[in-house]
């Protein structure tokens, strides 16, 4: 049976939920962590130290717990999400995003037909062995699965409302020290210029009816929770 996809399942109902962000396998700190009734784990699989073994056992994982795996890929090929999608994730986050054509190629990788055109392969959560029904498991499938795309460049801004408005695109996300970076300010994603152009395309991708990754979601990263509570455990 695929279990629910707390993010669009949030999107739908308009309300928050929370999730912690690994850059490593922590399989114990995920189980201790869920039981603070986390909504999501998320695998950074392009900045984090992470094997496609390593991702797969994070997924059977949050399977077990009740939460949504969701991972950000090294690039929006269709081979790489594909091996993600097989792995278990079941929200793909795709960076470096600036074209609608990149857009409508990561939305491809994602959906089977009639959404799109994934790949279906002996992967898990959803070739299930025996099963007979493969045309229900795929409309499943496609209902469990959501896709965001990071947009971390000027070009990117420029296109943010022919990417945002691609079907399949769940919602979107800034990568603001890269986006710093090619607006000019590198290390500073707080510089007024900077903060302007994101609030101008978060509004545009708003306007189409879709949401930022803020809107609705509360996220920290591991490392910050260790250090933040060893210095209120340990003063």
């Amino acid at each position: 049976m695929i279990s629910r996809n707390s993010l669009k399942q949030a999107i739908v109902e308009t309300r928050r939920i929370k999730g912690v962000h690994f850059t490593y396998p922590a399989l114990a700190a995920m189980e201790i962590l869920a039981a603070g009734g986390l909504d999501y784990i998320y695998i950074d699989g392009e900045h984090g130290a992470f094997t496609i073994s390593d991702v797969e056992a994070c997924c059977i994982v949050a399977d077990r717990l009740g939460v949504t795996p969701v991972a950000r890929v090294p690039d929006g090929t269709a081979p790489v999400i594909t091996q993600f999608l097989d792995r278990g994730v079941r929200g793909i986050i795709v960076p470096h995003v600036e074209t609608e054509e990149q857009a409508r190629i990561a939305a491809e990788a994602t959906y089977f037909a009639p959404l799109g055109q994934r790949s279906f392969g002996g992967g898990r959560p959803y070739a299930h062995v025996g099963n007979k029904d493969i045309p229900s498991l795929l409309k499943q499938a496609n209902a469990g699965v959501s896709l965001s795309l990071m947009i971390e460049t000027a070009k990117g801004l420029d296109n943010i409302a022919a990417i945002a408005a691609v079907p399949g695109v769940d919602y979107l996300s800034f990568g603001m020290f890269d986006l710093c970076q090619s607006l000019g300010h590198p290390g500073d994603p707080k510089h007024p210029e900077v903060t302007a152009a994101v609030e101008a395309a978060a509004a545009k991708v708003r306007a189409l009816g879709k949401p930022i990754r803020e809107d609705f979601i509360t996220f920290a990263w591991i490392n910050d929770l260790v250090v933040e509570g060893a210095r209120r455990l340990l003063p």
